[in-house]
């Protein structure tokens, strides 16, 4: 058996992903924290568990499918990510190890967009439960200045204020299916410092990755055995087909359907056939 292009020239078409990814469990909502590395005026605000996200760091993508009707409907959208402020204060849950200063009021600001030319990376305001259906920001890729942002502090910035912020039914949508870098940043909005400025200096940029549409991570062969591992968000049923012909077909089924969990999954042909062979992994579904 033998691949007939290099797994970097196979390419994408609609609804499938044709042979040229740190995973996490299946989840609803994802959680990305900001603080600071000290309270004391000029300290930097962090965000604490970056790391997790950290593109630098970690191969993992949060993955984004197509929306075929509802308030999304032509972008692609994921499971639900929330940035929160950690609380400062026993009102808001306690003195949370790494809080901002008392007096802060946090903001995400999307600093950065590379991804699919022509693309655009979209923050949805919501109402606390769900997206309120308009875009309320569009970053384009090629942004390597963005000053847009969003608060997540839930405060006015008065003196004295918990930072803390914890605000759902925000949403992050793609225009045009590909791997996108979206750099963010936590800055304060506050005027409680030194000479009426903010009290927290901005954090470094955390770049997180987005996969919107199927992504193939890895292929492996021994003998007549093919398998290929790929990310996929839950709901989503994914069919792993094959064909000796790319522009005449047929395409068969070769293995699955398996559900997506958002985790790193394997789909395998057990008895594959000498020669050449095309392979594409086919959505069964879309979600709504």
């Amino acid at each position: 058996m033998n691949f007939p292009l290099p797994i970097r020239n196979w390419f994408v078409l609609p609804s499938l992903l044709m042979l040229p990814a740190a995973v996490f469990p299946g989840r609803a909502d994802t959680h990305i924290y900001a603080g600071a590395v000290g309270t004391n005026q000029g300290d930097a605000l962090f965000f604490s568990n970056g790391v997790l996200f950290d593109a630098a760091h970690t191969n993992y993508a949060m993955p984004q499918v197509l929306r075929t009707n509802g308030l999304n409907a032509g972008y692609y959208r994921g499971d639900a990510l929330t940035f929160a402020a950690l609380s400062g204060t026993p009102a808001n849950g306690g003195d949370t190890a790494g809080h901002a200063a008392l007096g802060a009021r946090l903001a995400i600001q999307t600093v950065s967009v590379t991804g699919p030319q022509g693309g655009s990376f979209a923050f949805w305001e919501g109402d606390g439960e769900s997206d309120l259906g308009a875009i309320t920001f569009s970053v384009p890729v090629g942004e390597t200045r963005g000053t847009n942002l969003f608060i997540i502090s839930e405060n006015n910035g008065e003196p004295g204020a918990d930072p803390y912020g914890h605000i759902h039914g925000r949403e992050f949508t793609a225009s045009a299916p590909g791997t996108y870098l979206v750099g963010f940043r936590v800055v304060d909005l506050s005027t409680n410092g030194s000479g009426g400025g903010p009290l927290q200096a901005p954090s470094d940029v955390l770049l997180v990755r987005f996969q919107a549409g199927l992504r193939i991570e890895a292929v492996q062969t021994f003998t007549n055995r093919v398998t290929f591992s790929f990310r996929s968000p839950p709901a989503i049923s994914n069919l792993l087909e094959a064909t000796g012909n790319l522009a005449l077909g047929p395409w068969q089924p070769a293995a699955g359907p398996l559900r997506g969990n958002n985790n790193l999954q394997f789909l395998t042909e057990t008895n594959a056939p000498g020669g050449r062979r095309f392979y594409r992994l086919r959505m069964l579904n879309n979600l709504p």
